[in-house]
This record gives C-alpha cells, structure tokens and sequence, in this order.
C-alpha cells in the first residue's frame, strides 16, 4: 500500500479536489528532502509522512533537534476535549484569554473536522496506536528514556572485514564526536588530538577489544604505542600536553551533568529497526535540551552507528526502514564547511539505497545544505520559500537530480507553481514519476501543539502516550525501574506567571572551572553587548528573527542566552561600476555552535528594530557560559572580520531595476512585485503631475475664453449693425460691413481652433508621459550587482543576549 500524503490542488482553478496524492515507500529509497519557510506546514507533512511509515509497519529512527516530533505521543482515538485541554499549549490558553477547557474544546472541534476533511476518523488514529511503538529518547537527560553513549566504545561486528577506507571514517567520526564535547576542533589530518585517539582507538579494535571511556582516557595520557607516523610519540604529542587533553577529557566523566551520558539504554541500531508482526518502532531521539557540542557530538555517534549497521544489511529494494531529521540547518553546510555529521549524513545519501534504508531531511534554509546531498535525492517536497534565492538553489538542485535520471526539468512552470503556493501547499516532484502534482497535507492524527518540554515528556510516559511495548520481540526500550518508581511530574505552570522563551537551549556546568570563573557575569570586557527585553519574547516577528520558537511560562529566574548580532551597510554596484545604493543587513546567530569553524554567517537577513533592545540587563538575572570561542574581545574580533570577509565573497545579488530611471529594487525581490512597485509610484507621479498642470491650464483656458468672448461680442456688434444698414437701404456702408463680419468670424474660428490645438498638446504630452511610463515597466529586468567592498562597512558586531529560563 502507499502512503497517502494529502489531497490533490487545481492549480487552475486553485482548490483543493478529492484525489488523494499516494506516494510509494519504496521510492524514499532514493531519499526525500522537504524545504519549507516556517509556516509552510513542512512539519505537519513529514509527521503525516512519520504517521504513515508507522502504519506500514516501517521502523523509523527520527532526529528531532526542535522538539516538534514529540508531538507524535500526542494521538487520542476518541479526539475528546478533555485530552487536548490537558495538553494544550500555555500561550494558545492565553489567547482563548485563559479558558483552557474553550480552547481545548475548539482545537479537538478542529482536529475533528480537519481529519474528516482528510477522509480520516477514529478507527485510523486507532489503528496508529495499536500498530505504532514510540519511544522518545532523551539523551543527556531522564526526562525520556536515557542513552548510554560514551560508557564504551564497541568495534562493528565485521570490523575487520571492512574496507580501510570504511574503518577510518568510522573511527574518524567517533573521534570527533567526542572531542565536540570538549570543544576541540578535531580535523582527522592536522589536530594531533584527534590523531592520537584515533589510532588508540584503532589499536584495541584491530585486536577485537572494546574499550570503555575511562580506559581509553588513561590511555590517552599513556598511549599504547611510542610512534605515530614517522615521529617518536614524545616529539609528536608530549606528555604534558596529553595529560591536558587526558584531563580536560576526564571532566566530562567527572561532571554529574554528563552522568546521563553513561547510562541508559544502548544503542542498539539492530533493536531500533526491528519490524515483525508484532509492529515495528518510532524511535524519536529529542536534542532540543543540549547544547550545540552536545547536539553534534549526539547525532555524529547516532548516525555512525547507523551506517555501522547499514553496511551489515543485506541488499534490499524496498524500503526496510527510515532515518528521518527535522532540520538538518548546520549538520549538512555546503562546501567548504565540514562538521563531524556531514559525512556520515552524505554517505547514507550516497549508499543507504542499496540496502533498503531511506533517509528525508528537512530543512527552511535551502541554501544551507551541501548540493551533494540536494542531488542525491529522488524526492522533493517544496513548500511556500523565503528568498528568491532559495528557490534559485532548489531549481538548481532539481535541475541536476532530474538530470542525473535522464529527464529534463520546465524550470519556468515549476518556478510559477512555488511562488503560488499557500500553507500546507507542496510540489512533489519525484524522481520516479513524470508528474509533478501540487498536494495540499493531510490532517495529521497526532495533535500538533509545539515541542513538549522536559517535564511533559516524563508526564506524556506515565499517562502511557508512548513507550508501551511489552512485545519481548521488539526488544527493551532501556526504562530501568519500575514507573512507580518515577518521580511525580509537576503540572504546566497556570496563568499569572512570566513569560520567557522555552527554547531549552541552557549548558550544562562546564567542567573547566578557569572557564567558568573567566565569564561569570556575562561579556567580556571590551566586547558591544545589547539585550533582548523580555517584553517582546510576545512578539511573533521578535522571536522568529532570533530563532526562537514559541513562548511558554515560567516563574523561575531569567537566564541570558548568548547570541552573535552583526549588522552591516552594504552598498552595491552594477557591472558597469556605478553604484545603485545600499542596504542596512541584520543577522543573528543563534543557537550558537559548538565551534567557531561552524558559524554560518550567509542567508536571508532579519528585522531587528532597536526598540526590541536594551543597553543593560534586568536585575538579578543570571548569564549563561559563553563558548570558549568567545571568551575574549580578540576572539570576537576575528569573527567580525570573518563577517566582512564572508560578506565580501559572497557579496552578490540578483536585484530587479528599472535602467531608464536608474531604479533598483530590493535583493531577493520578485520582478513583478518590483514593477507592482514602480507601477504604483509613476501612478501617483502622472497624477501629481496632472494636478501640477491643472492650475496652469486653468488660467491658459480662462485667457483663451476672454480672447474669444472679445470677438464674440464683436460678432454681435457687426450683426447689429449690418441689420441696421439693411433697414435703411446703405448699399455700400452694407458690403463693407459685411466683409468686416466675415474677417471677425474667420478670426474667431482660427481662435478657436489655437485654442483645443493648445489644448490637445497639453493632454498628449501628458499622454507621452503615461506612455512612458508603460516603456519603463517594461524595461524591468533583473541585474546581478557586486557588493562594493570599499565602501561597505561592519556597522555593529556584538553578543546579543536572549532571556530564557
């Protein structure tokens, strides 16, 4: 059976029909990306897609750096109010203006309806549960299930039968995981630590040993060999220096925020992907809670195991089992960027097919992503974009993908299809497939409220939302303890209390307490700070341009957030050198990474009004610990100039213009919204000018009438006269006077005819002007202008503080 992903759009008439889109399992073999800009309905299309894969009994391993797919816990066959009250969302309560029970029972009246649009009901939710096993896996935390990761490092079964080139990325990205935990940069060819632990590694595993975390610690300030390469291990790697890394290392072991770490269920990829009659699992692995060298290290090691595990597999052309992330922004950069997950997310792109396993990601930042990966996939899911630009990158991508399978790609029909899309509006384009249908989404049946926060993790498993298998064919799901013996959850917090951003985003203590000591109390000297007022964390726009995702409430202490806030002044020329004026560019950075070298400086800019900030940080509030990347004003300044040098490389942009008037538009503006533009404004310029003119034409218009109401009444003048010469018989005195009359009368008409010819040439030179008006529109195009480095400066570069709780 295939998976029923929504209902197909006229895109003539512009609804929605009653065909179901269907899209065949077997073709995520080839894998699937989905770009959509937040509102787009890209989460509610890939947890229908998770919703579906679980209904075919497919096992899914999915990533879930936002907290969006927790959600999936959240299916009730009944659709009762009271289940949608107890877990609504606290800012939608305070919408419905505190009545949770008249929100709850608006948004199951939703569900209800949005599913029977959708041709589902309750017997499909109940079958989901009943064929669905979900656990939600909280690593670094006991909130979910908890994952034992770094107690021990196991070689692959078939270790010594892989290929050298296989067992060296596999070591590689291990290493690099773990270093990512201590902020150490570890490139496999120059770091001499990533060197080091990577042949102590090699050692024990080319002799079948696992070796445990603590072990390969010791092992590290006394390595199992004396040389690395042609150097003596003295010359190249000192004691001293060793024992340093052997201590920084111990302190992840030694700090009771990394205790989660080291216990809790193995990863077992073998147990994840199990599928029999009994159903098959959707292992959510929930990362909104770490830290960004957490995150990183986390997903490096998760997907290495799968790959481990793929390459045990034998070949398969259906779809065995699926690898799913929900952003994959950071994870997979384009080129030159390369962060420990990128190569074991590309070879899943390259090789996972062979072997039945698929893999989609999903992204809002096209422009983000490696063009490797974009190529590799069979499938797209576009939804509404943000830029001009990323629809130019995902054109681009298709453009080769469809190449790479011999078909050819209209990019003009599929161009106008994107820029018509509204939510929950996708292209499908399908490698597979000829066609390339636009489908609007399929209600989901799991209840889409926003990421679950640790605490209603913990309550969602003790109400039995999720991890309820006791089928010994599936396997343990790693929950030690009895769930009586589970502390009791608090409940939400109520109205009445404060606002801040539920972006769990917190560090845990650092184990380098000279670090610690270094930043207590925020910035470091020397360094432009601004502070995000908690007022506006209300603020949609405020939150979406730091990337925060929704608010939630909370009565404890406010913490900061560190953020990288850059501004520029940007000035542009075109190719002929003349210049066509600037723009002001705000981005932020955040969350920020867990290395330098990952910093992404490129995309769309955002809004940052300064009204939004404050010079100071509110009383008794606490400050989260830097990065060690910038813990000083020297460090900060280095990527400020990276800033202006990124800025300066990729300082190009398609902009629309009108030549004749020497008009631009905005980077990243469509053509026709530019000429709607200008359209708009020679409109209200002729008819500026018109009423310019009619003061002028007024007074001409009065001057011509006096002319002729002289003339006229000299025409009645002559007429009387020339009656009374008639009455009296003066033949001669007649003639000339009729001859008189007959001159004032051609006079009269000359005048008349001088006067609608003024006239007439009035009108058409405003008629030229309109005219021209209409050549200028039409001389629209679009022009790629050079940054001009001389002239754009870095105009503020500094940490923006967020509060948080």
């Amino acid at each position: 059976m295939a998976f029923y992903l929504g209902k197909a759009v006229d895109t003539e008439a512009g609804g929605t029909t009653d065909e179901r889109v269907l899209y065949e399992p077997k073709h995520l073999t080839t894998h699937g990306l989905v770009f959509g800009m937040t509102g787009s309905g890209k989460t509610g299309l890939c947890v229908g897609l998770l919703e579906e894969a679980a209904l075919h009994d497919i096992p899914t391993i999915a990533i879930d750096p936002k907290g969006d797919l927790t959600n999936l816990a959240l299916s009730w066959p009944d659709l009762d109010a009271s289940h949608f009250t107890e877990w609504l969302d606290p800012s939608a309560a305070e919408a419905a203006g505190g009545d949770a029970s008249k929100a709850g029972a608006a948004r199951a009246a939703l569900w209800r309806r949005g599913l029977e649009g959708s041709g589902l009901g309750e017997a499909d939710i109940r079958r989901l549960r009943e064929r669905t096993n979900i656990t939600i896996y909280t690593p670094g935390s006991s909130a979910g299930v908890p994952v034992s990761l770094l107690d021990r490092f196991d070689p692959p079964g078939d270790y010594a039968q892989m290929p050298g080139e296989e067992r060296a990325e596999l070591v590689s990205g291990l290493v690099a995981a773990l270093l990512g935990l201590i902020d150490v940069d570890a490139d496999p060819l120059r770091s001499r630590e990533s060197i080091l632990i990577a042949n102590i590694l090699t050692h024990a595993w080319e002799r079948g040993h696992a070796i445990e975390l603590a072990d390969l610690i010791r092992a590290v300030s006394d390595p199992p060999f004396d040389r690395l390469g042609v150097f003596e291990l003295e010359q190249f790697f000192p004691k001293k220096a060793r024992q340093q890394l052997a201590m920084r290392l111990n302190g992840l072991i030694a700090s009771p925020a990394f205790a989660q770490w080291l216990t809790g269920a193995p990863l077992d990829i073998d147990q994840l992907f199990a599928r029999n009659d009994a159903g098959s699992r959707t292992s959510i692995f929930t990362i909104a809670h770490l830290s960004d060298s957490e995150r990183m290290s986390f997903v490096t090691l998760l997907l290495e195991r799968i790959v481990a595990w793929m390459r045990t597999q034998p070949g398969s052309g259906e779809l065995r089992a699926l690898v799913y992330m929900d952003e994959v922004t950071g994870y997979l950069p384009p080129h030159p960027l390369n962060p420990p997950s990128k190569r074991p997310l590309l070879t899943l792109l390259k090789q996972a097919r062979a072997f039945g396993l698929g893999t989609l990601l999903a992204t809002q930042n096209p422009v983000d992503v490696d063009y490797k990966a974009l190529t590799n996939a069979g499938t797209w899911f576009v939804g509404k974009l943000q830029t001009e630009q990323d629809l130019e990158r995902i054109l681009d991508g298709l453009t080769a993908a469809a190449s790479g399978h011999g078909k050819a790609l209209d990019r003009g029909a599929l161009s106008r299809r994107v820029a018509g899309l509204e939510g929950r509006q996708f292209v499908l384009s399908n490698a597979h497939t000829d066609e390339q249908p636009v489908l609007k989404t399929r209600f989901c049946m799991s209840n889409l409220r926003g990421p679950l926060t640790r605490h209603e993790i913990e309550r969602a498993e003790s109400a039995g939302f999720y991890n309820l298998t006791t089928d010994p064919r599936l396997g343990p799901l790693g929950r030690s303890g009895p769930m009586s013996d589970r502390r009791a959850t608090p409940r939400p917090p109520g109205r009445g209390t404060e606002l801040s951003a539920a972006s769990p985003r917190t560090r845990p203590p650092d184990p380098r307490p000279e670090l610690a000591s270094a930043l207590v109390g925020g910035t470091p000297e020397g360094v432009d700070a601004r502070f995000l007022g908690r007022e506006w964390l209300r603020d949609p726009a405020a939150r979406e341009a730091v990337g925060l995702g929704p608010i939630a409430a909370s009565t404890g202490t406010v913490t900061y957030q560190p953020a990288l806030l850059c501004r520029a002044r940007l000035m542009w020329r075109n190719d002929a050198g003349k210049s066509v004026g600037g723009d002001l560019l705000t981005r932020v950075v955040y969350p920020l990474p867990y290395l330098p070298s990952a910093v992404r400086f490129p995309g769309p800019g955002v809004e940052v009004p300064e009204a939004w900030l404050e010079p100071a940080a509110e009383p008794g509030t606490a400050f989260d610990l830097l990065p060690a990347w910038l813990d000083r004003r020297a460090k900060v300044e280095r990527l400020r100039e990276r800033f202006a040098d990124e800025l300066a490389a990729t300082g190009r942009v398609s902009v629309p213009v009108c030549p004749p008037l020497s008009l631009h538009g905005e980077p990243g503006e469509p053509l026709e919204a530019f000429r709607e533009r200008l359209a708009t404004r020679l409109r209200l310029a002729a008819e500026r000018l018109r009423d310019a003119d009619a003061g002028p034409r007024s007074v001409e218009a009065a001057i011509w009438q006096r002319r002729l109401d002289g003339l006229r009444e000299e025409l009645e003048m002559s007429a009387r006269e020339i009656r009374w010469l008639s009455e009296r018989g003066e033949t001669d005195k007649l003639s000339r006077a009729k001859d008189g009359a007959r001159l004032r009368m051609q006079s009269y008409r000359e005048m008349e005819a001088a006067r609608d010819a003024a006239a007439a040439e009035r009108e058409r030179s405003l008629a030229d002007t309109e005219f021209a008006d209409i050549d200028h529109l039409a001389s629209c195009r679009m022009e790629l202008l050079t940054l001009d480095r001389d002239r754009t400066r870095v105009s503020w570069f500094g940490i923006l503080w967020i509060p948080s709780h």
